[in-house]
C-alpha cells in the first residue's frame, strides 16, 4: 500500500539520467498523429549521432536527445511538436560542428561567416525535407515549420556568446514558440548537469555556470508570466516542473564538484569556507547581485566576490581578465592557508570548492525563495555586445 509519505517522496525525488536508448515507440505512441514524423526524425538523429564521438563516460551520444524527450514527458508534456523538437534540438548545431571540423574552418570572422551561411542552408534544407515528408504522409506542414522554428531558436550561432543565444529565447515575439523552446532547453540542461562526469574538469563548472544563467532567467520569466503570488515551484505547469527538476539536478552537480574537491585533502578548511560564505551573505547580502573583488579585503569572504565575473570571462574567452582574477584568488589562498602547506592542486581545489558552494546556494535561492533572482545576471542586463 502506497503511503502519503512515499507519494511525497515520488514528487520530490530528483530525476536520474536514462542510460538505455529507448526505441521510438517507447517515446511516442504509434497512434499519435505525428508519430510518422517523429519516427522520421528519430532515424535521422540516430544516424547523425553515429558520426559523433562517444561521450566521455562511454555512452552512445544519441542518449542525449533521448533523455531530453524523456525529461519532457516526465514533466507532463504531451505536445508532439515539442517532443519532436526535443529530439532534434541539437541536430543543426551538430551538423555545423561536423562541417567545421571536416573543412578545418577557423573561428575568425571569415570562418564565422562561412558557418552562419552553412547553418542557414541546413535550416532551409531541413525544413524542405520535413515539409516534403509531411506532404507525402498527409501531415500538417505547419508542424514541420514549428519544429524548425523551435530548433532555430535553440541553435547557437558561432559568432554569438552563450548569453546572447539564450537571450534570443527570452526576447522571441512568438510566446508559444518561446515557451516550447524553454521547455526543451530546460530538459536539455537537466540531462547535461546530471551527466557532469561526461565533461572534463574545467568543463564541469562551466556547464553548471551556464545552467545557472538559464535558471536565473527562467525564474524571472516565470515571475513575469505568473506573478510571484501564483508561482508554484513545486510544479504545477510543465515549465515550472522542469525548472524545479533542473534546479535540483544543478544542485546535485555542484555537490558532486564539492565531493571531488574534498578528495584533494582540503577537508580541514571547508567549514571555514562555509562560514566565510555566510558572512558574505548575511553581512553584505552578496548573493543578491554580481560583486567585484575588493583586493583590500583580508577576510576570506572576499573569495566569494567576483565569482560570476570570473566565469563570465571564461565564457567570453576573455583570457587576460580570467587569468588576472584566477591569479588574484590563488595568491590570496596561498598566503591565507600557508600553515596548511597545500600544494597547487589543493589550492585549486579550495578555489573550486568555494565557487561550487556559493553557486549551489544561488540555485537553492532560485528554487525556494519566491523573490530571489541574481540581479545583473539577467538577459536584459547584458550590454550591446551580449556581455554581463
Amino acid at each position: 500500500m502506497d503511503t502519503p509519505e512515499h507519494q511525497i517522496f515520488k514528487v520530490l525525488q530528483h530525476w536520474q539520467p536514462e542510460r538505455r536508448v529507448w526505441q521510438k515507440e517507447e517515446l511516442l505512441s504509434t497512434n499519435d498523429q505525428l508519430f510518422p514524423l517523429f519516427s522520421f526524425l528519430y532515424d535521422k538523429t540516430k544516424k547523425l549521432y553515429e558520426q559523433v564521438p562517444r561521450r566521455k563516460n562511454g555512452e552512445n551520444p544519441f542518449i542525449h536527445p533521448i533523455n531530453v524527450v524523456i525529461n519532457l514527458k516526465k514533466a507532463g508534456i504531451t505536445n508532439q511538436i515539442t517532443l519532436c523538437a526535443g529530439l532534434v534540438h541539437d541536430y543543426i548545431e551538430e551538423l555545423v560542428d561536423i562541417h567545421q571540423l571536416e573543412q578545418n574552418i577557423t573561428t575568425d570572422e571569415l570562418g564565422k561567416t562561412k558557418l552562419d551561411i552553412y547553418e542557414t542552408q541546413l535550416q532551409k534544407a531541413f525544413l524542405k525535407e520535413m515539409n516534403d515528408f509531411c506532404v507525402e504522409k498527409q501531415l500538417q506542414v505547419s508542424a514541420a515549420e514549428e519544429i524548425v522554428a523551435i530548433t532555430k531558436l535553440l541553435t547557437r550561432q558561432k559568432r554569438h556568446f552563450y548569453y546572447k543565444s539564450i537571450s534570443g529565447i527570452f526576447t522571441f515575439p512568438d510566446k508559444d514558440i518561446q515557451k516550447k523552446a524553454l521547455q526543451v532547453k530546460l530538459a536539455d540542461r537537466i540531462h547535461n548537469v546530471l551527466c557532469i562526469e561526461s565533461f572534463d574538469e574545467p568543463g564541469r563548472m562551466h556547464t553548471c555556470y551556464k545552467t545557472l544563467f538559464i535558471l536565473n532567467n527562467v525564474k524571472q520569466w516565470l515571475i513575469e508570466m505568473l506573478g510571484k503570488e501564483n508561482l508554484d515551484l513545486a510544479s504545477c505547469l510543465p515549465e515550472e516542473r522542469l525548472f524545479n527538476k533542473c534546479c535540483k539536478a544543478t544542485y546535485d552537480a555542484f555537490l558532486t564538484l564539492l565531493q571531488l574537491c574534498r578528495k584533494q585533502g582540503i577537508h580541514d578548511v571547508t567549514s571555514m569556507l562555509h562560514l566565510a560564505f555566510k558572512k558574505f551573505v548575511f553581512e553584505i547580502q552578496g548573493l543578491w547581485e554580481i560583486t567585484e573583488i575588493d583586493t583590500n579585503q583580508q577576510h576570506p569572504f572576499r573569495l566569494f566576490q567576483g565569482i560570476i565575473k570570473k566565469y563570465d570571462a571564461r565564457l567570453r574567452h576573455d583570457w587576460d581578465v580570467l587569468d588576472e582574477m584566477k591569479k588574484s584568488e590563488f595568491d590570496y589562498c596561498k598566503k591565507f592557508f600557508i600553515d596548511k602547506n597545500f600544494n597547487d592542486k589543493q589550492l585549486k581545489a579550495v578555489i573550486d570548492y568555494k565557487d561550487a558552494y556559493a553557486l549551489k546556494e544561488a540555485v537553492a535561492g532560485l528554487l525556494y525563495d519566491p523573490d530571489y533572482v541574481l540581479h545583473g545576471f539577467l538577459y536584459n542586463s547584458l550590454d550591446a555586445d551580449g556581455k554581463i
